[in-house]
């Protein structure tokens, strides 16, 4: 068998509990990989093979809660981790003697597989791996676990953090903000509206560079308030959304700006186009247009209401809506992200929810 850096031959199946091989079916036993994550950059890092078989062991045998990486060979680094698998429904973590800690996961692969995992990501109050995915909110990252063979090494030093989003940020001067007025103004005489949208890669740090699929519209109604004070000369304009509040924070004489969720540290880049009035109006209709489809599908949708943020969904439809297939409750992508990583139970009915599977 090739080496796989992170990789190791799975005793049993699934983590569902069932039981292990044969002796005549080690061919077709699972490949394990175990897979942990940097909050602070969001850096994906498997384990070397001898980590993986020491927790594997402790994972298989559920003989030991936290697992010391110490005494493989691996290098200073490992000789302080240890892997705390947790109690009932609680998920792993790497924890760090003198402090830090990080998400981890158990990846499986069927033999024949690439030698690869996709894992999803969010950054909320710094990365840690998702459990469901939820469009315009996860990332899918990509593992590369395939390696030379011989003796795994310890990871490379973690590169330096990236700048923070907001350091390049700076308020419009007096003389900025006379340009904006004379750049209005000449959208005024051309006939042009603004229409704000915002960017649906939120670590990019060059938005000048993304195409139109990268971009989304916000609604009519916050659309119009960012418009507002725009116009009227304010540095900023407090949205909400769903569950949560927003600064759009203008930057100088230009028609960009970033969109930032300060409780939760998160932000985006905004921007506003400067566009005819029937194209700013099939701009948002498109987005109407969307909600139309969904109630076409499920009528049920246009008299619902997310229960966390109690917004109409027909009002909010550029928020993705995820449904619970265990009982039917359908809430904002976004509202229930925290409770999914988590593996909460629905928060209307309590059910237990297989967050992996929700539609």
């Amino acid at each position: 068998m090739r080496a796989f850096l992170g990789l190791s031959r799975s005793s049993r199946g699934a983590p569902s509990g069932s039981s292990g091989p044969s002796s005549g079916s080690q061919d077709r036993a699972p490949l394990a990989a175990w897979i942990s994550i940097d909050p602070r950059t969001g850096e994906l890092s498997p384990y070397p093979e001898a980590a993986v078989r020491r927790l594997e062991q402790a994972y298989h045998s559920r003989r030991d809660r936290q697992v010391k990486l110490s005494g493989l060979g691996l290098g200073a680094v490992y000789e302080t981790l240890i892997v705390d698998f947790g109690g009932p429904g609680e998920l792993p973590i790497q924890r760090r003697v003198g402090g830090g800690k990080r998400d981890v996961r158990r990846f499986e692969l069927a033999p024949g597989d690439p030698p690869q995992i996709r894992v999803h990501v969010v950054r909320d109050r710094g990365w840690r791996i998702a459990d469901v995915v939820v469009p315009g909110v996860t990332q899918e990252r990509i593992v590369s676990l395939d390696s030379t063979s011989g003796p795994a090494l310890a990871p490379p030093p973690l590169p330096p953090p990236p700048p923070e989003f907001l350091s390049t940020y700076r308020k419009p001067t007096l003389e900025e903000l006379e340009e904006r007025a004379a750049a209005i103004a000449q959208d005024d005489r051309e006939r042009l509206v603004g229409l704000w949208e915002w960017c649906r890669d939120a670590e990019t740090q060059h938005p000048g560079s993304l195409g139109p699929e990268k971009w989304a519209t916000y609604s009519a109604d916050h659309n119009h308030e960012i418009e507002t004070a725009f116009r009227n000369g304010e540095l900023q304009a407090d949205i909400v959304i769903g569950i949560r509040s927003y600064e759009v924070l203008f930057e100088g004489s230009t028609m960009h700006g970033k969109q930032v969720d300060k409780k939760h540290k998160k932000r985006r880049f905004v921007r506003r186009r400067a566009v005819p009035v029937r194209e700013k109006e099939a701009a948002l209709q498109s987005g109407e247009a969307a909600v139309a489809t969904a109630v076409a599908q499920d009528p049920s949708l246009a008299e619902k209401e997310c229960v966390i943020c109690a917004e109409s969904f027909a009002d909010t439809y550029a928020m993705p809506v995820v449904r619970l297939r265990e009982c039917g409750h359908i809430f904002h992508g976004a509202c229930v992200q925290d409770l999914a990583d988590r593996k909460k139970t629905c928060p209307f009915c309590r059910a237990e929810v297989n967050w992996r599977n929700v539609e």
